[in-house]
């Protein structure tokens, strides 16, 4: 027997064995935390926010100006390598790297990842990654909880309401005295507010957003309403469905005749993240 035809054999032996296993084995599942992705910079174009040190499916691909993932993605838990690129189908643009950061990710822990701030040379605040850890709480089925996060460049520090009432024009707004959260800065989260669910659509839950110290709106955002669980369907999470947690992240207006454009944005906004689901209602 020739050297070659023994080490063929040998091979393909030792790969018959290597593909048994034995019926009781179970393939052990990696450790996973949640993830939100958020694109908060308004004067640049689309991005790729992906892994990079491991092959992954957490991602978010082809993201305008205020793209994001509303419901979780599962993201395996570690040291993980973020890169951010800019998105195009020329190579040579889709392999320029806006940013690259490493993301601690605990097993079983929430976190929203936001790319915020001005691309453009001098501008204040300049871009840059906001990692913010989820602790959401567990309402009860008669209430939901909301909570809010400054992602918006160049609107300062600003105050948050959080209402419940019908909606009427931003500009006549009557907004009470106490605040949800005050002066929170750019980058930063407020605390969590745990409220009365909505019961119809006159009761709507909407954050409001205002310049710090006044009561000037800068946004104002009802809350999606949800949809209520049966028995064949799970609940979807919103501000009609107790047990339903929300974030709200403010972000700016577009910067005029940027990447960011089309779509045009006038004014500041709101996206809304779920950072909890309401209890599962179908098997």
């Amino acid at each position: 027997m020739t050297p070659l035809r023994s080490l063929a054999i040998c091979a393909a032996a030792i790969a018959g064995v290597g593909c048994t296993k034995d019926a009781t084995f179970n393939e052990p599942l990696p450790d996973y935390a949640a993830i939100h992705w958020v694109n908060a910079v308004p004067d640049t174009g689309q991005q790729d926010i992906r892994i990079v040190d491991i092959v992954s499916d957490a991602a978010l691909f082809d993201a305008n100006f205020r793209g994001s993932n509303m419901f979780y993605q599962p993201i395996e838990a570690g040291s993980r390598t973020v890169r951010i690129f800019n998105s195009s189908q020329d190579p040579v643009i889709a392999k320029q790297v806006l940013i690259t950061t490493t993301l601690p990710l605990t097993a079983n822990a929430g976190y929203t990842f936001i790319h915020a701030g001005f691309a453009r040379t001098g501008g204040t605040p300049a871009r840059t990654v906001l990692i913010i850890p989820d602790t959401p709480p567990s309402p009860d089925t008669t209430q939901v909880a909301v909570r809010a996060i400054n992602a918006g460049a160049g609107l300062g520090n600003v105050d948050v309401f959080v209402v419940k009432r019908p909606v009427v024009a931003t500009t006549v707004d009557s907004l009470p005295d106490a605040r949800g959260a005050a002066n929170v800065a750019f980058g930063s989260p407020a605390a969590y507010i745990t409220l009365a669910r909505d019961v119809a659509a006159a009761d709507s839950i909407r954050v409001v957003f205002t310049t710090a110290g006044t009561k000037t709106v800068l946004a104002a955002v009802v809350a999606p309403p949800g949809t209520a669980g049966t028995p064949t369907a799970d609940p979807i999470a919103g501000s009609r469905v107790g047990g339903s947690v929300l974030t709200a992240v403010l972000v700016p207006r577009s910067v005029a005749g940027s990447r960011a454009e089309p779509p045009v944005f006038t004014t500041p906004s709101a996206i809304y993240l779920v950072d909890r689901r309401p209890p599962h209602t179908a098997p």
